[in-house]
């Protein structure tokens, strides 16, 4: 059975959304080039993005790369990344061949875009375009998908800065169990692991993007590490059925918690790493449908069969 909100690219198509709206991001259609094959427009792509007050959109030259061990994708050696800064952390968004964000000013009423009046300022809502380059030699039907796929991600990445996301996850079974407890032998992430290592070899496609990544690395450091630390390391201790308890770390930038042993609630910004996790958890005992037992994934339900008798 599909499980919600696992989906990274999954974003509801809501005209509007509970962030309080000061910027707007608009995607307009790449079909509107004489030079582009004619192609169906995307609705999610046209859908608006509203940002609040204190978060920041910045276009990064160099392509996202968390598991700096190993090589990139070759469809993001070619691509950008998009900073979402949040009052809750950042996240970084991958901005594909073909795909631009650029800023319009807004024109006041009575004025032109020409006039002093242009110049935003910061009581007015500042919007962005994700239009498509028409000199780009991507096929028009990839830029479509390109298109709607930045724009669910942005929408996402957005929603996490600024809200965070959440999913619960239920224990059914007899014995079922889940508590969250210091990790007593604390793990690297993947990034300390290709930074911190002595002779691990890095695949950074430029110098920016290995700066970048030296200091986020860095600033885990100083969350985690020392007196001051803020981020001690978790993990989380399931008992699902088995001779052993199940020990699983918490990853880099996410919270778990269990408001009850027979609930476990994961927190986090990137919304693909809270749901791979969940995914992970699922995985142990995923629900069977004789005794409905297992563990499911928010509002996850389960038919039952009749037992065959013989």
């Amino acid at each position: 059975m599909s499980l919600p909100l696992l989906n990274r690219g999954a974003s509801h198509l809501s005209r509007s959304s509970p962030i309080a709206s000061t910027s707007r991001l608009t995607l307009t259609s790449p079909c509107s080039s004489p030079n582009q094959q004619q192609c169906r427009n995307s609705h999610i792509g046209s859908a608006p993005i509203y940002l609040s007050p204190n978060t920041t959109l910045t276009v990064q030259p160099y392509p996202p790369h968390p598991n700096p061990a190993r090589p990139l994708s070759p469809a993001l050696q070619t691509a950008r990344s998009v900073l979402v800064k949040g009052p809750l952390g950042e996240c970084l968004v991958p901005l594909h061949k073909g795909v631009d964000v650029s800023r319009v000013a807004p024109v006041a009423q009575g004025s032109t875009p020409s006039s002093s009046a242009a110049t935003p300022s910061e009581s007015e809502p500042a919007r962005y375009d994700v239009v498509i380059q028409s000199s780009s030699s991507v096929r028009a039907k990839k830029l479509v998908s390109f298109w709607g796929m930045t724009r669910a991600l942005l929408q996402n990445a957005v929603e996490g800065v600024s809200e965070g996301h959440s999913l619960a996850l239920r224990l059914v079974g007899v014995g079922y169990r889940a508590a969250v407890e210091a990790d007593p032998t604390p793990r690297l992430s993947k990034l300390q692991a290709a930074l911190q290592v002595p002779g691990a070899r890095t695949f950074f496609t430029s110098k920016e993007q290995e700066t970048a990544y030296r200091l986020l690395a860095q600033r885990e450091d100083a969350m985690q590490g020392g007196a001051g630390g803020t981020d001690k390391q978790q993990r989380l201790v399931l008992r699902l059925g088995y001779s052993h308890p199940i020990s699983m770390p918490v990853p880099k930038g996410l919270t778990v918690a269990t408001p009850q042993p027979t609930r476990i609630v994961v927190k986090g910004v990137d919304k693909e790493a809270v749901g791979l996790f969940a995914s992970q958890i699922r995985a142990w005992r995923p629900p069977e449908p004789y005794k409905g037992k297992g563990v499911f994934v928010g509002g996850e339900t389960i038919k039952l069969k009749s037992p065959r008798k013989k």
